[in-house]
């Protein structure tokens, strides 16, 4: 996801802690915070502080939920699809990650243990507008942090609370607000394995412990400028623990969150090496009306791209429209974004670029998705 930095490698986990601190280089820190994250996906270097997520590691409710110290890198991931009373139509991404460090306990409040990162992003359809914004803290001062004992974590205004059964969601910058209820309507679905999710061919420890939950009934407001829409819809919901980032040979990943307009939900993803294939590992889960699911297998899908987008901010080149077919099911569908430029640059976070964005979903079935896409 991170550009290689040779220097990163020499400098070694303590040596960047001790440049973020610095006072000297603090016109440095925002754009440079991504470090953490290129530790996380190209070095295991420092993999034997935290646990690796296991096939015998099976979730637990509610524990799960709340923040896990224990491992590396974790983060609570929400898209939905939005309309107000008008029928205007909004698309949403809202994103915590925490990235562990070090466990060192320091005496000084200044010591850096972890990076609590956001991202947050709102497509406006109607108006063809694409607003995104990013922002990174060590909880040095309280203005970021995640519990243990319960569902709250927090980045400045960007905040996530809840029990299980209803969900807040409150997000806002100097351009957008949400405020959202989230109640989910099917049961959580473990991905992978019982919820153990392999994501590499090299080694069984490149995995998450992952688990969703597809359909949440969500209301509330979205403010954008002076503007300010009620809107109602659905959410999805994904969280995801690990220790271990992408495998060497690995480029990147196409993910789909599919909502059905049938109540069916489909989540599948492509991960892609670097040489052009598809890793073996590439999967999804087929959920039914009832909330009962399926683990589908890389053989038992097919994603293929019948068209691209070019991004006249980075150059990279994305698909932009997709056939996907489950012959299992009967299934053939074609999805399509809803706008093309929603591309996501992280330069004050994770330092990387990628899109993410909301989709038609045409074909056997109709609905909405979310697609994400990185590597690129």
């Amino acid at each position: 996801m991170c550009l290689p930095l040779p220097w990163w490698e020499r400098a070694g986990v303590r040596g960047f802690i001790a440049l973020y601190t610095d006072s000297k280089y603090s016109k440095y820190r925002m754009r440079k915070l991504f470090v953490i994250l290129f530790l996380f996906v190209h070095s295991f270097a420092f993999c034997g502080e935290y646990l690796d997520v296991t096939a015998d590691r099976a979730p637990g409710f509610p524990a799960d939920l709340y923040y896990k110290k224990d491992y590396r890198v974790q983060w609570w991931y929400f898209t939905g699809h939005l309309f107000d009373t008008g029928g205007r139509e909004f698309g949403y991404e809202l994103t915590f990650f925490i990235v562990n460090v070090q466990k060192r306990e320091f005496r000084s409040r200044f010591g850096v243990n972890r990076i609590y990162i956001t991202h947050f992003a709102i497509s406006d359809v109607q108006g063809n507008r694409f607003y995104f914004s990013d922002k990174a803290d060590a909880g040095v001062y309280g203005f970021a942090g995640a519990k243990d004992d319960c569902l709250r974590v927090w980045i400045d205004d960007n905040v996530l609370e809840g029990q299980g059964e209803l969900f807040y969601l409150k997000a806002s910058d100097r351009e957008k607000t949400i405020d959202l209820r989230l109640m989910p309507q099917k049961p959580v679905v473990l991905n992978g394995d019982n919820g153990y999710s392999r994501k590499s061919e090299e080694s069984p420890l490149i995995a998450s412990l992952y688990f969703s939950l597809t359909n949440l009934k969500t209301e509330g407001k979205v403010t954008i400028g002076e503007n300010v829409f009620r809107v109602k819809g659905k959410s999805w919901f994904d969280r995801e623990i690990s220790s271990r980032g992408l495998g060497q040979q690995q480029a990147g990943w196409d993910w789909f969150a599919i909502q059905l307009d049938d109540n069916r939900e489909i989540m599948l993803y492509v991960l892609r090496n670097r040489d052009g294939s598809v890793d073996r590992f590439s999967s999804g889960t087929f959920v039914r009306k009832d909330g009962t699911y399926r683990h589908l297998m890389k053989e038992d899908f097919s994603v293929n791209a019948s068209d691209y987008y070019r991004s006249k901010k980075t150059g990279a080149k994305y698909p932009s429209r997709w056939e996907i077919k489950i012959p299992s099911e009967d299934m053939v569908l074609r999805v399509t974004p809803l706008m093309e430029a929603q591309e996501i640059l992280a330069y004050s976070s994770t330092g990387n670029h990628y899109w993410e964005g909301t989709c038609i979903v045409e074909g056997s079935a109709k609905g909405r998705a979310y697609v994400e896409m990185t590597g690129y």
